[in-house]
């Protein structure tokens, strides 16, 4: 074979490889823009059941909006006449949802602050925490189920998964006090209570708190790390690789761990989930000013405004998020279809 054919041939591979990988990104951003317009329908329905929320409080808004405190028949028309609900149904939603698109959603009852300025004080503080929560699950339950899946049967692998089951299984609040005790108050590694002073005080205050919200969905994700890799060790072309005298720690890291990304993702999605969850305990015991803190406060002070803003900002938050994960679907595996995902 001539230079100029071996030339050729390369230039040809280039060209294939250059516009496989176009229309793949292509394909994604097709892909992208479907599932962002999904949001649309998606956001719309939380809206309208957030807006009913008011409807669910015994006395209806006016009494929401009161607090149970006794007034006038003229203060209870001046507050319908301010909150437009003398108006139908409809005209309510549809303004309050203009309101809100414009970043106005209502003033607090109990404090008479702008929602949105409480919520943009707090939103960051719980964001972190549950990203810290998240991060430490998914590397030690990935850790423990590679550990596991690698000494199937052997002692590693029955102590991998008593972690996890040990974890999952004892009571997040029984938890949570005795690492305060252990952690902060005898041997002072980590700081009680608040958030410190910004930087990394303030990192310092969040992995303690971290920690306890980790831990409960740690044995999940450790499950199906096992599981998923103990899949993918049992393929043929595991089985093909390690013939040809690949080394074993590359098939490993490199195919193994990457093809059983998917259900592994799919468990980080649900961890979203169970750290908004776990949030408002573990704020509360380890006096952190986030949004758990202030549902709690809204909720016994029938602030519903508060209430409002919170359960818009938090499910829409879950809404893109795991928007996000189904993008990393396809990024991390290029096998994955975009019709399928659709």
């Amino acid at each position: 074979m001539s230079d100029e054919t071996r030339r050729g041939r390369a230039w040809l591979i280039r060209w294939r490889s250059g516009r496989q990988a176009a229309a793949r990104r292509s394909g994604l951003g097709a892909y992208a823009a479907r599932r962002i317009l999904l949001l649309i329908p998606l956001v719309f329905g939380v809206t309208v059941i957030v807006f009913l929320l008011t409807s669910l409080v015994p006395g209806g808004p006016v009494a929401a909006l009161l607090g149970g405190h006794a007034t006038d028949t003229a203060a209870v028309e001046a507050i319908r006449a301010r909150y437009h609900l003398n108006d139908s149904l409809f005209t309510q939603y549809v303004t309050w949802v203009g309101d809100v698109i414009h970043g106005n959603l209502g003033t607090s009852i109990y404090t008479s602050e702008p929602v949105a300025s409480e919520l943009q004080q707090r939103f960051g503080v719980t964001l972190a925490l549950n990203a810290v929560a998240i991060v430490i699950s998914l590397s030690a339950g990935i850790s423990l189920g590679m550990l596991a899946a690698r000494s199937r049967g052997k002692f590693a692998d029955h102590l991998a998964v008593a972690i996890g089951i040990f974890s999952s299984s004892f009571p997040s609040f029984v938890l949570a006090i005795v690492l305060l005790y252990v952690f902060a108050i005898h041997w002072t590694i980590f700081p009680v209570v608040g958030l410190g002073n910004g930087g990394f005080d303030e990192v310092t205050h969040l992995i303690l708190p971290g920690v306890v919200m980790a831990l409960a969905p740690l044995g999940f994700v450790t499950k199906i790390s096992r599981a998923a890799m103990l899949e993918q060790m049992e393929t043929d072309y595991v089985a093909f690789a390690r013939a040809r005298g690949v080394p074993w720690r590359r098939i490993y890291t490199r195919y193994v761990l990457r093809n059983a990304l998917i259900p592994i993702l799919t468990a980080s999605g649900l961890l979203i989930t169970s750290a908004l969850t776990a949030t408002v305990f573990v704020e509360a015991v380890f006096g952190i000013p986030g949004i758990g803190g202030l549902l709690v406060t809204a909720v016994n002070n029938t602030d519903i405004p508060v209430i409002q803003g919170i359960v818009l900002v938090v499910a829409i938050w879950v809404v893109c998020a795991n928007i996000i994960i189904d993008l990393l679907y396809v990024a991390i595996d290029p096998r994955v279809s975009f019709g399928r995902l659709s």
